[in-house]
């Protein structure tokens, strides 16, 4: 039997429990001349009295969990409140309020009601009803914690990445290919070195802005790459082909910031790339997703452990973003981004 399962049972019996000394202080109330005739089998009647209270309890409870899911707490407090008490009243209404007034009234009896009973009865609802709330807020406050922790693991997780992107970006193999580059360019192409040097700034400068913000518009970060390829271009030349094709409209969606650096940086430092082998990349859209991919020509002596693809992963999964995924597809490795709107 699982947790769930006996949790549910207790509180069955719990309550049921509750209904049946609710029904005996009923009578206790009544005037001695007035006797509980419920007009059916006494039986029935308390399958179905005990059914409504327990359906009370247990689809106000329902309700709890669907609405964790459709409007958790920690995001929607104002508006969870609201939905959340209306639910509550309307179903109380629905399970009990007209359950007892239509066999109140086929069994023939006046809207009148005793003072004494109707006091207990409503006592005992109200007393329901806090049992009721009671749960709510016990999962309110867990719910709350478990927002508050996920927030704390998340700038946890991306501190961890923002730290692993730029020991990957300002890596001295990288850095000192670049200044290999400059240092040529320099002798035979002053007007180039002078582009590449505004170049290489630029996207330092931009790793080092990018780290403060948790998503960044796909314009920029496309703006970005074209910088970043640049620089491998002037070091490899032809042996890397470059293309890409996004819509108007989705440049103005976000993604996390180094998001195409990690998937080029992979692409290039883990595929051959020369004259006889081009090794070609590609960013394109479909639909509201990014696309990117390369030809695949692996190194052979080169490990992969897909740090930087888990790592992406880890970032739309925190950011409860679906859709991020990434293999092989006829003789190229692809990436799936989802973006994002602001």
């Amino acid at each position: 039997m699982t947790k769930n399962t006996r949790n549910t049972i207790i509180r069955i019996v719990l309550v049921s429990i509750y209904a049946i000394l609710v029904m005996q202080l009923v009578v206790f109330a009544m005037p001695k001349n007035i006797a509980l005739k419920p007009g059916i089998s006494v039986k029935i009647f308390i399958v179905f009295y005990l059914l409504f209270f327990n359906l009370n309890t247990e689809g106000s409870l329902f309700f709890d969990r669907y609405l964790d899911k459709k409007l958790p707490w920690f995001d929607f407090p104002k508006k969870r409140v609201i939905i959340q008490v209306t639910i509550l009243f309307l179903w109380a209404i629905i399970t009990l309020g007209l359950p007892f007034t239509a066999w109140y009234f086929i069994n023939g009896q006046a809207f009148i009601y005793d003072l004494a009973p109707v006091i207990v009865f409503i006592s005992s609802l109200i007393f329901l009803m806090i049992f009721i709330g009671v749960s709510v807020a016990i999962n309110f406050f867990k719910q709350w914690k478990m927002a508050i922790l996920e927030v704390e693991y998340h700038k946890q997780e991306k501190l961890k990445s923002d730290y692993q992107v730029l020991l990957n970006q300002v890596n001295p193999h990288f850095l000192f290919n670049s200044l290999n580059v400059l240092i040529s360019e320099i002798k035979h192409n002053p007007d180039i070195a002078e582009v590449f040097t505004r170049k290489l700034s630029k996207v330092y400068r931009y790793v080092l802005q990018s780290k403060n913000y948790e998503l960044i518009s796909l314009k920029k970060e496309v703006e970005f790459i074209g910088s970043f390829i640049y620089l491998h271009k002037i070091r490899i030349g032809d042996a890397l082909e470059y293309t890409t094709s996004i819509s108007e409209e989705l440049l103005e969606k976000q993604i996390p910031p180094l998001t195409l650096q990690i998937l080029i940086e992979n692409a290039i430092k883990h595929n051959v790339a020369n004259e006889e082998n081009v090794l070609k990349i590609s960013i394109v859209n479909e639909g509201d997703c990014l696309m990117v991919s390369n030809n695949m020509q692996p190194i052979a002596n080169v490990d992969s452990t897909h740090t930087g693809l888990l790592n992406l992963k880890k970032r739309f999964e925190l950011m409860k973003k679906e859709g991020f995924n990434y293999g092989e597809n006829l003789g190229n490795f692809v990436v799936t981004i989802p973006l994002i709107n602001e």
